[in-house]
């Protein structure tokens, strides 16, 4: 009797139900911030991890999405499957590129072209141009994590299952503003330090925030 019919899925089925632990390697943020041809200086973090999958829908226009069971490294092709077809750009900003920190990858251009977004991870926060519906699915690893944070607007995902109010996830003191797109009703959301009105409170899991931080820190979001 054949228990699993390929690799794949013995896998799978071993990532469900055993706690992991992943070696991460990040780019050192306080050393080198300088990308292409110098050399990086890194950090490596082990963390337990356990299978989990992702889902939910994007809709017609600009999405601000982030992946939580995304790795740190998944090709773009894979990470995105399930919407092929449904999509026609995708932006990412990174804060430590200061010389070129948007990155980009548009559907209709040539295979010749170069392109800047290759991979995707669970850190990173993401605008998606949908040009349909559809429904995100990905079976990946869910995880702690810590998101680098560079002086300025950065542009983050929200990598946890748990909703958390903004001021109970970030250190009051270290940033200023946090934004949201709603791709629904065509309206920011916005969270200012000491103000009552605020029409975004609470972080959620597949929404890509716009965070402003006074100081290169690190955001570490522990999975309950």
């Amino acid at each position: 009797m054949r228990l699993y019919q390929n690799t794949t899925a013995l896998v799978l089925t071993i990532m469900a139900l055993l706690v992991l632990s992943i070696v991460v390697i990040f780019n050192n943020p306080y050393e080198n911030k300088i990308t292409g041809n110098n050399i990086v200086n890194t950090n490596v973090e082990l963390f337990p991890v356990q299978a989990k999958n992702c889902s939910f829908q994007l809709t017609p226009g600009w999405n601000m999405v982030s992946f939580y069971c995304f790795g740190m490294f998944v090709e773009r092709s894979k990470a995105l499957q399930s919407i092929d077809g449904s999509y026609d750009s995708i932006f990412e900003y990174q804060s430590n590129d200061i010389n070129d920190p948007w990155k980009s990858y548009t559907t209709s251009l040539p295979n010749w072209t170069v392109q800047q977004l290759n991979y995707m991870d669970r850190v990173s926060g993401y605008w998606i141009h949908m040009t349909d519906n559809a429904t995100f699915n990905y079976f990946g690893v869910y995880s702690n994590s810590n998101i680098y944070l560079y002086n300025g607007w950065n542009l983050v995902g929200y990598p946890s299952i748990d909703i958390k109010n903004i001021n109970d996830s970030l250190i009051s003191n270290s940033f200023d503003i946090v934004k949201y797109y709603n791709t629904t009703t065509d309206i920011w959301l916005v969270y200012f330090i000491n103000d009552s009105n605020n029409t975004l409170t609470q972080f959620e899991s597949y929404k890509g925030y716009w965070i402003n931080v006074s100081g290169d820190q690190i955001w570490a979001i522990v999975k309950q």
